[in-house]
């Protein structure tokens, strides 16, 4: 892939290189100043241009400090204030973390004009197996870094990453996308058909990422960024926006903070603007991979028609192996689908959290008996000892329906 010429922007014309098609060679590196094409940015080495099959752009410069004069965005859509880690395509990472841009219309992450519409170069995906989220529904994309590429956890190439925490291992799943610095994922959140909220989880540095929550205005013309968590109240229900930490409570490290990249999670079609594809098969073509990653059978789906132990794990897997697993918050049970049932920590086994709770069962997994199972009375719980601690306050009627028809078929420990 070729890089682009390097250009100079102040404020007036595109400042933005237009060639690349799809996938093809990306776009020159450009400075501005926050005027129209303000986007500053500089190009280590070309790359990725194509990403959303639209036109190339300049990737991050290789000090990773462009800067904007005016600290406004332009018509280009990106702020101008401040340091950036990278600004080319898609979302910029803003160096500090109180430079992340006001208005969800100046981040690079929508269509300035129409900020409902994703920007053109990022990639929309889909998981197998999602997080429960109150009943919302979900969109989802990916902005990458121009010619940077994803290193996807291979235990075949690798196999010493694969080895258990306490022997060196690393704590991902196989499978799991690296996601170049960077990176944003853009998660947007609906109720009754309406924006709610869109969460940005930003890949800042080889060991820190961050988490932005905007909220939609009434109009649904644009959403602003939270200082804090809030609680508001939307129809029937409470939605919670989650401060910048707690997005991290659950974006856990151990669980590689990007959740929903994986290859058993991505490992299915989409319906992309050009034809239905295979997302693997997608980021294949875009050269988005460092090697092409073996294929992983995906996560069966918790609401399809497959084998009810496999549901029920991926469910698990899904809504609490983030934190349920080692290396990560709570290392004393391990949730992950992968991992055999003798393995989980869960049958008949004592909680250790909350014992001088009495409300609370004394046992996680009773076999047939989701009364008396921890596992369960936390899930069906709207206050207390509810689980997920954060980030819902509705009960997920067929999940827990699912996981109470997997105990009940449970017939003994292992």
């Amino acid at each position: 892939m070729a890089g682009g010429t390097p250009l100079a922007g102040s404020g007036g014309g595109s400042g933005m290189a237009t060639q690349g098609g799809s996938g093809g060679s990306s776009g020159a590196p450009v400075a501005g100043t926050g005027g129209e094409g303000g986007r500053a940015g500089a190009g280590a080495g070309g790359g990725m241009g194509g990403l959303g099959g639209m036109s190339g752009s300049a990737g991050a410069n290789s000090a990773g400090a462009a800067s904007g004069a005016s600290g406004t965005s332009g018509a280009s859509g990106t702020a101008g204030a401040g340091g950036l880690v990278y600004s080319g395509p898609g979302c910029s990472v803003p160096v500090r973390e109180n430079d992340e841009p006001m208005l969800l219309s100046q981040t690079g992450c929508v269509d300035p004009t129409d900020p409902t519409k994703p920007a053109d170069t990022l990639v929309p995906y889909d998981v197998n197996s999602p997080l429960w989220s109150d009943g919302a529904a979900k969109e989802r994309y990916l902005s990458l870094p121009t010619g940077a590429k994803i290193q996807v956890k291979d235990c075949s190439a690798e196999p010493d990453t694969c080895k258990s925490v306490d022997d060196g291992g690393t704590a991902e799943d196989e499978g799991h996308w690296d996601l170049p610095v960077g990176t944003t994922l853009v998660k947007v959140f609906l109720l009754g058909g309406a924006r709610i909220e869109t969460r940005l989880l930003m890949h800042v540095s080889d060991t820190q990422w961050r988490g932005y929550s905007y909220e939609w205005n009434e109009a649904g013309t644009d959403a602003t960024l939270l200082p804090d968590q809030k609680d508001k109240v939307i129809g029937a229900q409470t939605w919670h926006y989650p401060s910048r930490s707690q997005c991290l409570a659950c974006h856990t490290e151990g669980a590689g903070r990007s959740l929903g990249p994986t290859t058993a999670q991505m490992n299915r079609d989409y319906a992309y603007a050009g034809g239905a594809m295979n997302q693997l098969d997608k980021f294949e073509a875009l050269g988005a991979f460092d090697h092409v990653p073996p294929r992983i059978a995906p996560y069966p789906s918790p609401s399809g028609d497959g084998e009810l132990d496999a549901r029920a794990r991926s469910y698990l897997h899904a809504n609490c192996a983030i934190c349920h697993r080692p290396g990560a918050t709570v290392s004393d049970m391990d949730l992950r689908f992968e991992t055999p049932f003798a393995g989980m920590a869960l049958c008949n086994q004592v909680i250790t959290a909350n014992e001088d709770d009495l409300t609370l069962p004394r046992l996680r997994l009773v076999p047939g008996d989701p009364t008396n199972s921890s596992l369960s009375y936390r899930m069906h719980a709207s206050t207390g000892q509810r689980m997920p601690k954060l980030g819902s306050n509705v009960v997920d009627a067929d999940g827990t329906a699912l996981i109470d028809q997997w105990i009940t078929s449970i017939t003994s420990c292992p």
